[in-house]
């Protein structure tokens, strides 16, 4: 099987789950929209560098389908050349598979380039159509999550607060909502992972932050690359939208 095709059999793009997941937005017009989060892996070199994931779902006021699909260097927190990769698609009866396709045919070279064929594992999850506190996750990192005991969690905390505003929201204090994010292990250590002084133009007018999802390379007990994925809710003239960034952290 070449790289490309164990890529594509890692990532499920074209799995069925991921194409009911791709036709269930939320959201009607006039009231933003929520994008939908895959993974597409991590690359495949000792402790899993570079991790690429994408965010997609049909636009809430125009209904123009459209896919996101962002590959980070997990050691500099910086974006690889080259991306992101955005796809939106304007022509009547274009569907949100079809803007996943093409953007996944766009990022190809790249993933492959960065030796993405790791699928990686989910390590936490807490998607927006769950109940319950959106702010921590606990997790294992185990070799056999099945059969042991339990032992001390990892903890990963988000607190939210007032950061410089960078995109001309037009707040009344000139400030919008950013976030920190610290990691607790195992023995007790604190980390701080993320702590912000102001929002970059990029994220928009933020107003909220969840943490969605937690990935590595593997749930073995090593020292890899991971990644919390915070949920960003914005404000738009179309209502909030919902979307995606990566903090990364290490074991």
């Amino acid at each position: 099987m070449t790289r490309l095709s164990n890529v594509l059999v890692a990532t499920g793009v074209l799995a069925i789950g991921a194409i009911m997941g791709a036709l269930s937005i939320t959201g009607a017009a006039r009231a933003g929209d929520a994008a939908e989060f895959r993974s597409h892996g991590f690359s495949d070199d000792e402790r899993g560098r570079y991790f690429a994931f994408e965010e997609f779902g049909v636009e809430g006021g125009p209904h123009y389908p459209y896919s996101n699909i962002y590959i980070v260097d997990l050691a500099t927190d910086k974006w690889v050349p080259d991306t992101p990769i955005r796809v939106r698609l304007e022509e009547e009866g274009e569907t949100p598979l079809l803007a996943r396709v093409k953007a996944f045919q766009e990022a190809t070279p790249i993933m492959q380039q960065y030796q993405i064929s790791n699928s990686g594992v989910l390590m936490a999850a807490s998607p927006i159509s769950e109940m319950g506190d959106k702010t921590v996750v606990r997790f294992q990192q185990t070799a056999q999550p099945l059969l042991t005991t339990a032992p001390t969690p990892y903890e990963l905390r988000l607190e939210t607060k007032n950061v410089k505003d960078l995109s001309g929201c037009e707040t009344n204090n000139g400030m919008v909502t950013g976030f920190s994010l610290t990691l607790t292990t195992p023995t007790g250590e604190t980390r701080n992972l993320h702590d912000e002084e102001s929002a970059p133009q990029s994220r928009g007018c933020p107003l909220d932050y969840h943490i969605s999802a937690v990935f590595a390379p593997t749930r073995l007990v090593a020292e890899t690359h991971a990644v919390a994925l915070i949920g960003v809710f914005s404000q738009s003239d179309d209502g909030q939208n919902l979307r995606y960034i990566a903090v990364p952290f290490t074991f």
